[in-house]
């Protein structure tokens, strides 16, 4: 009876711990389904998360780069945009046929700053206020990007101000940012969707800046750029780099599109002078709902991202040449491009200076008019008649410096500045100095033989300044000084129909490819002319000088004019050599037979590159004239008195 009752109780215990175990493995089987079931749930929502970063990252990224496409024509630079851009761009044609580059807001910044650099090392004042007036203009030019910017992302445009790309075509950052964030839905669970009409975009700047892809200024020990200011040799955005009284707050733009923290993202900051909005925020919502087939909503899900713009850095592979013309020999006191900051005769008014656009056409190859004009280039000129010769290179040169970008070397500049001009062709013979830049930014220069032709013709709604007798050297002859700028006046809009892009000059060009940098040279030829016909008799006192009229007259055999500076003999019948005179007005007119002309050359009707972007061509022209001063002849010849140009020595050679 006893050991039964043992016996139970064993048997009791064995069920209990089997019921336990059961319970156990039940309670094992439920936590370890309900795990997976949590982890599936989980994995949905961070399936659903990914997928609507992916796709509000993408969204973001769309926009940012449809806002680099974007271009506004400003009446001050031409077309300017978040990036810079070849002239390729089909609306952008001026009235040549040829397309126009693309400024950057950074580029057109850097530039600046750079150039003030340049001007406060050569102790230039009057270049300092050009340079303020194109500070202005900039500040002008960031607001009417911005403009357009700012109605891209909301939809809401201004009449004339269409966010449109270089071609002409619309761009819809809003569109694009849509069309990406669902093409980008990786669709890992069908539990989340996009929400129709939740995107949202809007510009904002990132707290604490990031890098550009603007160089600082070269050398490093010039730029007035200190370690904060900086992103290794860039820029850095958002960020004052102040120079002088003048503050430089670029824009955050890099090389390319790319996803920036949306923590830092800020419509404005604070204790900065002014900032360009570039940060594209993308927002937008995602109903999340049940994954059970019945569809139940359980609530939304908010992704933001935010995304820089792309700069596509242009290296500006031949901004064009500053060149310095002796056609008739070089005068000895001017030495170097120093020589025109320095020269007194070029600090005082000049008693005779005019100041001359073109209007309604290149003149005088293109059908323009010379038209008498007030001193266009700002800095604070005299008025046209007495402006200093000076003042009018101080705004040439700085004409030319600024086409180099960003990439000029200062130091370089400096140097080219104090060097002699080379000696390759003898002083007495007609050379041009010419001067370029290098892939680098340092200065390239050359030498080449010049005759007095072909000349050069002079853009459309640029100008030409003329100063009669502005310097006596100490030969003595007196010169006349002729300033050729093609580029004072940018763009379309105000620039004519080449809109300042430079002349088309392959021999100036060829010259400075096979130059040197520094002070170095190439010993280059000329375009030769050789007169005929009636020209061969010795005409002087040509017809057709506006300034001072002029009757024609025939020199026969041994003609002897007494003249202040020297006698002047013109043979005939020809000789070696034989002069040919004619006005001082280094336009050829009058000139028989009509003397060759350097003209703008035209794209086609459906456009093109414009070939001065890849060849260099004509920025600025200094023309040293000699004045060959001629008396009246006794009856019974009828030759009229007054100074007049020494055209061509032909017979003799032009080489050294």
């Amino acid at each position: 009876m006893r050991l039964q009752s043992k016996e139970g109780k064993r048997l009791y215990r064995d069920r209990e711990r089997g019921n336990m175990i059961v319970l156990a493995v039940a309670i094992l089987a439920g936590l370890v389904i309900a795990v997976i079931l949590f982890m599936l749930g989980y994995m949905r929502i961070l399936g659903a998360h990914s997928e609507q970063r992916t796709a509000i990252e993408s969204a973001a990224l769309a926009a940012a780069k449809d806002l680099s496409r974007i271009v506004v024509e400003d009446p001050n630079f031409g077309f300017i945009s978040l990036s810079d851009g070849a002239p390729v761009g089909t609306s952008t044609a001026a009235g040549d046929k040829y397309f126009m580059p693309v400024h950057g807001i950074n580029t057109i910044l850097g530039t600046i700053r750079l150039d003030m650099i340049v001007a406060d090392q050569l102790n230039d004042p009057v270049m300092k206020e050009f340079i303020d007036r194109d500070y202005n203009n900039a500040m002008a030019a960031k607001d009417r990007l911005v403009n357009v910017l700012e109605g891209a992302v909301s939809g809401i445009s201004s009449a004339g101000l269409e966010p449109r790309d270089r071609d002409g075509a619309i761009v819809d950052p809003y569109d694009s940012a849509v069309k990406a964030y669902k093409t980008n839905v990786i669709k890992q669970t069908d539990s989340s969707k996009f929400v129709e009409g939740s995107l949202k975009l809007q510009l904002g700047c990132i707290l604490g800046g990031g890098s550009t892809n603007i160089p600082i200024p070269k050398p490093e020990t010039l730029s007035s750029v200190s370690g904060s200011q900086r992103i290794g040799n860039c820029y850095k955005s958002y960020t004052n780099v102040p120079f002088g009284d003048k503050d430089f707050v670029f824009a955050g733009i890099a090389e390319g599109a790319t996803i920036v923290d949306n923590n830092k993202f800020s419509k404005t900051l604070p204790g900065l002078p002014y900032v360009i909005p570039s940060i594209v925020r993308a927002e937008g919502d995602q109903m999340i709902s049940t994954s059970d087939g019945t569809g139940v909503h359980k609530g939304v899900q908010k992704a933001a991202a935010c995304a820089q713009p792309f700069n596509v850095y242009d290296p500006k592979p031949a901004p064009g040449i500053l060149s310095i013309s002796f056609p008739d020999g070089k005068p000895p006191e001017i030495a170097s491009l120093g020589s025109l900051w320095i020269e007194p005769q070029f600090l005082s008014p000049s008693s005779d200076t005019q100041i001359l656009t073109p209007l309604g056409g290149d003149y005088p190859g293109g059908g323009g008019t010379l038209t008498p004009s007030t001193w266009s280039a700002g800095g604070g000129g005299g008025a046209s008649g007495n402006t200093p010769v000076s003042m009018i290179w101080s705004s040439s040169f700085y004409d030319w410096l600024r086409r180099g970008g960003t990439k000029v070397d200062i130091d370089s500049v400096k140097a080219v500045v104090a060097a002699p001009f080379p000696s390759l062709v003898p002083s007495g013979k007609g050379h041009a100095n010419v001067f370029g830049f290098n892939s680098d930014g340092t200065v390239r220069t050359g030498q080449l033989t010049i005759q007095p032709m072909p000349y050069m013709s002079i853009s459309e709604n640029q100008f030409v300044s003329v100063s009669k007798g502005a310097f006596t050297s100490s030969e003595p002859v007196r010169y006349d000084i002729i300033v050729r700028d093609q580029s004072n006046v940018r763009g379309r809009i105000g620039g004519g129909r080449h809109g300042g892009e430079p002349l088309d000059n392959p021999v100036y060009a060829a010259a400075l490819a096979a130059g040197s940098g520094g002070s170095g040279g190439s010993y280059g030829g000329a375009v030769a002319w050789t007169p005929t016909g009636a020209s061969l008799l010795g005409l002087i006192g040509i017809q057709g000088n506006p300034w001072s009229g002029g009757l024609l007259g025939v020199v026969p055999t041994g003609i002897a004019i007494l003249g202040p500076y020297g006698l002047i003999t013109l043979i005939y019948p020809p000789t070696s050599p034989n002069w040919v005179a004619g006005p001082n007005n280094d336009f050829g007119q009058g000139v028989l037979p009509p003397a060759p002309l350097m003209n703008f050359s035209t794209g086609p009707a459906g456009g093109a590159q414009r070939p001065t972007y890849t060849t260099n061509g004509s920025v600025i022209d200094v023309r040293f004239r000699k004045q060959i001063p001629i008396l009246a002849a006794p009856p019974p010849l009828s030759v009229v008195a007054g100074p007049r140009y020494k055209l061509m020595e032909y017979g003799g050679g032009t080489g050294p």
